[in-house]
């Protein structure tokens, strides 16, 4: 691996776990073995560092799923098995958000709102799919479509969050996505 590399693979770490005012540039250096000035060689700031840690755990989120073709019990279906197998696939710069959104030290926060347009775009997708299925006649129209977006959303990051405190098992995780799908996407269903 190499240097800097490795500088930002510790910092996203320190910086995920202690926050940006908990890390130290010294403290980077140390863990990532390489001196201070190499890391001022590659990074003119901690803050420079630190925005291209966030930038390179960005890349992920800007995603959009094509669902064309798809009804709408499947494409809602199929944004949930998405959203599981994204969080899966990058848990660790997930995590690295969740630390840094769960405290209130210094950060650039225009970085912290591409990660929330992301999350607003995913979330209003599930509403425009609720929406479509209702205008097709494929959901009850007694459903709020953005409210109920919100509580997929919800139970969904509820798993995460989950599954990131008690080491949950792919298994379990399965049968918590089964079950988030069956409790919120089928009875919104018109038989």
């Amino acid at each position: 691996m190499e240097a800097r590399d490795k500088i930002l693979e510790t910092a996203g770490r320190l910086f995920s776990a202690q926050g940006y005012d908990g890390t130290s540039l010294s403290q980077v250096a140390r863990e990532a073995k390489v001196s201070k000035a190499l890391i001022f060689w590659h990074f003119e700031t901690k803050e420079h560092l630190f925005r291209e840690v966030v930038s390179r755990t960005i890349e992920p989120y800007a995603m959009k799923l094509d669902l064309e073709g798809l009804s709408e019990p499947d494409a809602l279906a199929k944004l949930v098995d998405h959203y599981y197998q994204f969080v899966s696939r990058n848990s660790s710069s997930v995590r690295f958000f969740l630390g840094l959104f769960l405290r209130r030290d210094s950060r650039p926060e225009e970085m912290f709102a591409q990660v929330l347009e992301q999350y607003g775009l995913f979330r209003n997708q599930v509403a425009q799919v609720i929406e479509r299925g209702q205008q097709r006649g494929t959901f009850s129209s007694r459903v709020r479509a953005a409210a109920h977006a919100g509580v997929v959303i919800a139970a969904l990051n509820g798993m995460l969050v989950e599954g990131f405190v008690s080491e949950q098992r792919e298994r379990e995780a399965e049968t918590a996505i089964a079950e988030i799908k069956e409790t919120l996407i089928d009875p919104i269903r018109i038989s």
